[in-house]
């Protein structure tokens, strides 16, 4: 994952009337915050004088310009002069307004810490009204829980903002046929997010790069495959085809430097090279190159997202299935899922079970998938709409329940962005809002996270639509 690594940039305001010792605490912050850097796992660079003056926000905007911090965070020592944060909260960076507890709750105040947060805020509000400036606050010192709860959150919200203002994704194939709900504008996708993407790229290209290939280089990744999970059953050719598939895929995005393919899986492959490449998708996220499936470049940028907030590999599911009986869903798809969701079961190597032919009685799978079951524990499943302004973000306990054939699992106890829902309103909440019918999925419960991305981005989350039955129609996006 390129430039993973977020880089905050600390600053300190004091007052030259307050009687307390501001300047003292900010050196002391300083020397917390290095230490807080590498357990938290950010870079730090700090601006060493406080600051006292406009002059000294333009110095200190400038070296935060020129360290390429991702957060500009503004510790306010005691009462700061308002007009510091004139230049420094136009950096080209995150804003965060940072204040402490009072050292006294009696006699003469000493910092009046809370109140300069307050008043910089108020003014990036008002004053600053029409450059739109998001800002966060922080209270507490670098060993409070709730300090580093938020700053923690902040980090891995701005480290998925920085990977999608760099990541590059090729789309190879054009989407699936009939699956227009998937198009979307890259011109509006780069605007928005920053993410770049390709679209010339052909199925042909990628199977002839396949057929190049030794057959000593296709029989040494067999090898490696069938030692990943069983195959016994899997025709040799289709398992030689696969893994021919995903040398050729993963030499294309190094070539290219892509992040991610938008894959063209369903049907050009199988029109093209006579089997599914479930497999190799599946091989390919485990290994960091996000592959979604039926060409789905939304479903790219929403995994790459996920991927960079938790430091995970996500995976891609269609939601196929409720059970009310245990207000349930079921997350499923071919077979694409990357090995570490599998539970104690692990991964195994299928035909496919419903691309293919039968000859007599016998069914036989034209290419190879990725039997998984999920393993339990929490999981957040989300997606964006094909503007990049609309949020779904929906979680829950991955069940032990056996699904469907393919990679899959059922998910219990949800919660749409963090509210309790049953499964009437989830699909009222699904089909009014315009969901897409692709979900993007990651481990653990990522909502804080999520929410956070979508604020520095000014995106909107969206919320519950009570369920009534009667025609509910959502006149937004």
């Amino acid at each position: 994952m390129r430039n993973e690594r977020v880089r905050v940039g600390l600053a300190g305001a004091i007052h030259p009337n307050m009687p307390g010792d501001d300047t003292g605490l900010y050196r002391g912050i300083g020397v917390a915050m290095g230490e807080l850097a590498a357990s938290i796992g950010f870079e730090l660079s700090v601006f060493r004088e406080p600051l006292r003056s406009e002059a000294d926000g333009e110095a200190a905007r400038a070296f935060m310009d020129g360290e390429g911090v991702d957060l500009v965070l503004l510790f306010n020592a005691s009462l700061p002069y308002g007009r510091v944060i004139l230049p420094l909260a136009r950096a080209k960076a995150a804003i965060g307004l940072w204040s402490v507890p009072e050292p006294t709750t009696s006699g003469v105040l000493q910092l009046n810490s809370f109140c300069g947060t307050n008043m910089l805020g108020s003014i990036i509000a008002n004053y600053l009204r029409e450059y739109d400036i998001p800002y966060k606050w922080f209270y507490g010192m670098p060993d409070d829980a709730r300090f580093r709860e938020r700053l923690r959150i902040t980090i891995a919200a701005l480290r998925a903002v920085k990977c999608l203002r760099t990541a590059r994704v090729g789309q190879i194939g054009g989407l699936a046929d009939g699956f227009e709900n998937l198009y979307i504008d890259e011109r509006v996708l780069e605007k928005k997010l920053g993410v770049r993407l390709q679209t010339r790229h052909s199925v042909e290209e990628i199977v002839a790069r396949a057929e190049r290939l030794s057959q000593g280089e296709a029989a040494a990744e067999v090898g490696r495959m069938r030692g990943e999970g069983r195959s016994e059953g899997i025709s040799a050719v289709h398992m030689e085809k696969s893994a021919r598939v995903f040398l050729a895929l993963k030499a294309f995005a190094q070539e290219h430097d892509y992040d991610a393919l938008a894959l063209s899986c369903w049907a050009r492959f199988q029109q093209v090279y006579g089997i599914a490449v479930c497999a190799a998708m599946s091989r390919l996220n485990e290994q960091g190159i996000t592959t979604p499936c039926e060409a789905d470049v939304t479903s790219a940028v929403m995994m790459l997202a996920l991927n960079a907030l938790n430091k995970g590999k996500s995976s891609l599911s269609d939601l196929v299935a409720f059970d009310e009986s245990d207000q349930s869903l079921c997350l499923w798809h071919c077979g694409v899922a990357p090995a570490c969701w599998a539970d104690e079961r692990g991964l195994q190597w299928e035909n496919h079970f419903n691309i293919g032919k039968h000859e007599g009685c016998t069914w036989c799978g034209d290419g190879v998938v990725a039997d998984i079951r999920f393993a339990q524990g929490p999981v957040t499943i989300a997606t964006l709409n094909n503007d990049f302004d609309d949020l779904l973000i929906l979680s829950g306990e991955v069940a032990d329940k056996s699904g469907y054939a393919g990679s899959g699992g059922w998910v219990k106890s949800l919660r749409l962005n963090g509210e309790a829902l049953g499964i009437d309103e989830l699909m009222n909440s699904l089909v009014v809002g315009k969901v897409n019918h692709h979900y993007s999925a990651a481990r653990g419960d990522l909502t804080n996270e999520l929410n956070e991305l979508a604020a520095w981005k000014g995106i909107r989350v969206l919320a519950k639509t009570p369920y009534k039955p009667y025609l509910q129609v959502s006149r937004g996006h």
